[in-house]
């Protein structure tokens, strides 16, 4: 997307969120929007293709995130806390029954200011009829056939290592969020059963490195956490669980990426803000297609 293009698709989501206010707000966000308009190009350039290098506190921020949902997904594995996150709350569970996905920004907030960053923490789940736990973990856990079952997101993926139920796995993923990155990933997995109806997953990212011109023959790489900051850290739970009518599958996923320019923060948030809750709904809808050929 070029800078005008992504341009105007900020001025309209602006002119959406402020046209049922008063006038008065009305009148300022037309002024907002036409500055933004006569001196925007630079700035979204400037955000377009800076390189930034991550900040030590947004990773401490990142991990100390990453401990207490670790201490979260081990109460319910224990039975401490309610397994599934889709059967605390009727709306959800009523949405399931009614065959939607449900995504929504965990634990209340979709994102967290870090120094330079933004964590995303959200969780999705979807009921598959006619499917079984077993058969959904069978899909996630194939990795050597992601890129088949989850492109073009994934565009390559293989098992690197293999240890009883845990696994190293490398993936090239393309993101498209406001702009366009390839990634080249690595990943330590775990996926085991709880019980005879129940099973759990948990994947952390060890590498993200973002490519560079990408499939010309000077392709490279750049040095982890020196980049244009689409995604740095990322660590997914998956939890599944056989349910009369077929099987609840529930993915929840937190990331790190870099801020939008405080210049621009109040207008790329709503965008931003908006990809993963797309993001999961996607994976969980695939996940469920493809459980259901097998």
């Amino acid at each position: 997307m070029t800078p005008s293009v992504l341009n105007r698709t900020i001025q309209a989501k602006v002119w959406k969120h402020h046209l049922t206010r008063n006038p008065r707000t009305r009148s300022r966000a037309l002024w907002i929007v036409a500055a933004l308009g006569a001196a925007q190009a630079p700035t979204l350039q400037a955000f377009q293709f800076g390189v930034v290098r991550i900040h030590e506190d947004a990773v401490a921020a990142f991990a100390e995130y990453i401990a207490a949902a670790d201490a979260e997904f081990k109460r319910r594995l224990s039975g401490d806390s309610a397994f599934l996150w889709s059967t605390q709350d009727q709306a959800r569970a009523e949405a399931l029954a009614d065959g939607k996905i449900v995504v929504d920004p965990t634990p209340v907030r979709d994102a967290r200011e870090t120094p330079g960053g933004l964590i995303h923490d959200w969780t999705g789940a979807l009921l598959v009829p006619h499917a079984d736990a077993e058969r959904l973990v069978a899909v996630v856990s194939a990795y050597d056939t992601h890129a088949d079952t989850y492109g073009p997101g994934v565009v390559r993926s293989r098992i690197l290592e293999r240890d009883g139920t845990r696994m190293r796995v490398a993936m090239r993923l393309l993101k498209r969020n406001v702009l366009t990155a390839v990634l080249e990933t690595e990943h330590t997995v775990e996926f085991d059963r709880l019980d005879s109806q129940r099973w759990w997953g948990r994947a952390e990212s060890t590498s993200i490195r973002e490519v560079v011109r990408v499939g010309r023959p000077d392709e490279s790489l750049r040095p982890p956490g020196h980049d244009r900051g689409f995604l740095w850290k990322m660590v997914v739970y998956w939890r599944f669980a056989d349910m009369p009518e077929g099987a609840i599958v529930e993915h929840r996923s937190i990331s790190l990426t870099r801020s939008p320019p405080k210049g621009l923060r109040w207008a790329l948030r709503p965008v931003l803000d908006g990809l993963p809750r797309r993001s999961l709904a996607n994976i969980l809808g695939t996940t469920s297609d493809a459980a259901l050929l097998r």
